[in-house]
């Protein structure tokens, strides 16, 4: 049979046809899904007279056909039972590769907010803390700040290794 002679395909197929096409367009532009925050290890890498510094890493689930960027980190440092010791904020700008897990590490200078909240530092083996923030991540289609708290101990030993001496 030549291809002059081919049957043409009846309607209905035709339109199936178009509607599973329709279908996969609308399901390839579905809305953005909000990435997941794991939040990991905060660590002491630093401690001076103007503050301390966080060595801080959190692991990120982007869903989205799309990269993101992990543009800021920021939080809170508290020790103790709610003492605020400081602020601060990195910009890590680490890229979290479509639909697969990420690590964005950074490094968050806090500034000494309370200086007396260190006493209890000073004093106990082990003093609690928590380190609130948010993480920034921006992509194509997509600009969101999600919240993560990591909690842990500081030890003198740990304080005495990263420079607490100098206190």
């Amino acid at each position: 049979m030549s291809p002059a002679f081919l049957p043409v395909a009846p309607r209905h197929r035709r339109w199936r046809s178009a509607w599973v096409l329709l279908v996969a367009s609308l399901l390839a532009c579905a809305r953005p899904q909000p990435p997941r925050v794991i939040p990991r290890v905060v660590q002491v890498a630093a401690v001076s007279p103007g503050g301390i510094d966080l060595d801080v890493q959190l692991g990120v689930h982007n869903p989205n056909g799309f990269a993101l960027s992990a543009e800021a980190v920021t939080g809170t440092l508290y020790v103790g039972r709610e003492q605020r010791l400081g602020t601060g904020e990195a910009h890590p700008e680490q890229p979290i590769l479509a639909n697969s897990d990420g690590v964005v590490a950074s490094r968050v200078h806090i500034d000494w907010a309370d200086v007396g909240a260190l006493l209890p530092l000073l004093g106990a083996e082990r003093v609690p803390y928590e380190f609130r923030g948010d993480v920034t991540l921006g992509g194509e289609s997509l600009h969101v700040t999600l919240p993560f708290s990591l909690t842990g101990a500081l030890t003198r030993a740990e304080l005495i290794q990263a420079g607490l001496r100098g206190f």
